[in-house]
């Protein structure tokens, strides 16, 4: 998005006094970038935030006002007053219009909106999309996605090469970030080393491929500083609305729990968010179970042993690897003469235990409440018949 934006920008200055020329450019970017160029132009002239199907019907508005007020003025009509007259009176969205110079706007918006060194949003910026983003999720009943990195020992950087090293090092990070996101997405540098996401309208599933390429990319590059040679990793968490959290601030924080998480796992890993797991019980689940890959043009199904289950994961042994982050339906059998509970999950683990047999733990994303209550109860009388045992 920041390259949209900063396209619009320069088409703006370039063609400052040339109105004609000014709307065949901003055209051709909206040809290039599609709709999600409409709602930047009308935010940088006006501070509006509009949907892309509402600010894509305003610009031919405005565009048509344009012409309509040049024949009736009987001269040419700038597109900025075109806008202003358009929001004013005929969709009145702005009360008290300010004029001002475009550059001197946006470079003062600018300090507060993005961080000086990576280029990515601020803070600030990020607590105000994420509040909207959820908000659109809940009117369309969506999901949207938080990734929550951490870079790894990042204070070892810093005391060994210095400060600069530790700069250099976190703008390279943020172009990878830029680079392995959508126009849609939206990065943030939160604070230090940590930097979140937010994926509009992508699953755990989804979301968790994201942060996986990221994590390899960081894992992959070398960063040159002075004649050194410096390799990082980051960690990461993951959690989703509103299978994890309903409201902004405990989104983030359950992805913050997730990558803390990662942490004590290890580092240069990802954790998807699940809820403390102090809470739920995971036990010995020794039956066969039927799992296929969605997404996935081979329908045949794997079947595989069990090994233990919770109410937020399974881990069973398979013969067939599946790679982290495939997303796949699982028939469950919790009750001995029932129909297999179905659930939908995501491959967060693998460990090969032989030369051919793999350990695969799944994380669940998409279940019935009525069968998360099933698989509570099977637990607790299963823990209740081992302590009677």
């Amino acid at each position: 998005m920041k390259k949209i934006r900063d396209d619009i920008l320069k088409c703006l200055c370039d063609f400052a006094d040339d109105d004609e020329k000014l709307i065949q450019q901003l055209e051709l970017i909206i040809e290039k970038q599609g709709k999600q160029a409409y709602p930047i132009i009308f935010h940088i002239l006006t501070h509006l935030d509009l949907e892309s199907d509402n600010a894509e019907e305003c610009w031919y508005e405005v565009v048509a006002h344009r012409e309509i007020m040049g024949d009736a003025l009987g001269r040419r009509v700038n597109l900025r007053t075109a806008i202003c007259d358009y929001f004013c009176s005929i969709n009145k969205s702005l009360k008290n219009p300010k004029v001002v110079e475009l550059h001197v706007f946006e470079s003062k918006a600018n300090i507060s909106k993005y961080d000086y060194l990576t280029g990515l949003y601020t803070r600030g910026s990020f607590e105000g999309f994420l509040v909207r983003e959820l908000a659109r999720s809940k009117r369309h009943d969506k999901e949207t996605s938080v990734l929550f990195f951490d870079i790894d020992d990042f204070k070892a950087v810093n005391d060994t090469f210095g400060h600069l090293a530790g700069d250099v090092a976190l703008k390279r990070i943020a172009e990878i970030v830029m680079n392995e996101t959508r126009s849609e997405d939206i990065a943030a540098r939160y604070g230090g080393e940590e930097i979140v996401i937010i994926l509009p309208e992508t699953g755990k599933a989804e979301a968790l491929i994201v942060g996986e390429r990221i994590r390899e990319k960081v894992e992959q590059v070398r960063i040159e500083y002075l004649g050194h040679s410096v390799r990082l990793t980051i960690s990461g968490g993951l959690a989703s609305f509103s299978i994890d959290a309903n409201e902004a601030s405990n989104l983030v924080r359950c992805a913050d729990d997730a990558l803390y998480r990662a942490k004590s796992y290890g580092k240069n890993n990802i954790v998807l968010y699940s809820h403390d797991k102090r809470r739920y019980f995971r036990l010995d689940f020794n039956t066969e179970i039927r799992i296929r890959q969605i997404g996935f043009s081979d329908t045949s199904e794997l079947t595989a042993t069990c090994k233990n289950i919770s109410v937020n994961g399974i881990l069973f042994e398979s013969d067939r690897l599946l790679d982290i982050g495939t997303k796949v339906e699982l028939h469950v059998p919790i009750n001995a003469g029932s129909e297999p509970f179905v659930i939908i999950g995501v491959v967060v683990r693998i460990e090969l235990f032989d030369s051919d047999h793999y350990d695969i733990g799944v994380s669940f994303i998409e279940m019935d409440r009525t069968i998360k209550d099933e698989i509570s109860r099977y637990l607790v009388k299963q823990l209740r018949r081992l302590a009677h045992s």
